[in-house]
């Protein structure tokens, strides 16, 4: 039985060493070391051609890459206040509450305004735009109509009321204008 052993180990040393002068081998011929062998006989015109397209769509795909990546970059920027204006949204709502409640002529009202409109032009700054549709024509794309109601001085289809002024962020959308929209009587 220890016959066996030393044999089954002299055998799986044998193998490591077989093992092991493959890998030099193969270690020596991709540093160049192979001179012995001959090289495979291709064509070397069209090696050279097909390196030449990989290198084209490898330039390809990284111009592609960067590009999509600008892309990217200047799309984050011109929404990365989203978040924030969409929180200052009930802000806004809460100045024009404000105004609208307040007494003509008295203090606070004139604090308000001011207020309002530095608000509103820093947030334009940024790229917001108010949306306060009155007279225009219903765009269910910028509008959220809540009723109509039989007009005979505006035209079907046109917007009656404002109730609630809508808001978009360069072009994406952050709220609908909530409107009443004229039908015919």
């Amino acid at each position: 039985m220890g016959d066996k052993q030393e044999s089954a180990g002299v055998g799986e040393s044998e193998v490591d060493e077989e093992v092991s002068a493959q890998e030099a081998s193969e270690a020596e011929h991709e540093q160049g070391g192979g001179e012995d062998e001959q090289p495979a006989a291709s064509d070397p015109s069209g090696e050279l051609e097909k390196l030449r397209e990989a290198l084209l769509r490898t330039r390809a795909d990284m111009d592609n890459m960067q590009k999509r990546a600008e892309r990217e970059m200047d799309r984050a920027r011109m929404y990365h206040t989203e978040s924030l204006v969409r929180d200052l949204l009930p802000v806004i709502d809460g100045l024009e509450q404000g105004l609208e409640n307040s007494a003509e002529g008295d203090a606070s009202r004139e604090g308000l305004a001011l207020t309002y409109r530095l608000l509103l032009k820093a947030l334009e700054s940024h790229g917001l735009e108010v949306l306060d549709p009155e007279g225009e024509r219903f765009d269910p794309q910028w509008h959220e109509a809540i009723s109509m109601q039989p007009s005979e001085e505006r035209e079907p289809d046109t917007v009656l009321t404002v109730v609630q002024k809508g808001f978009r962020l360069h072009d994406r959308l952050l709220r609908a204008a909530r409107v009443i929209v004229a039908r015919a009587p």
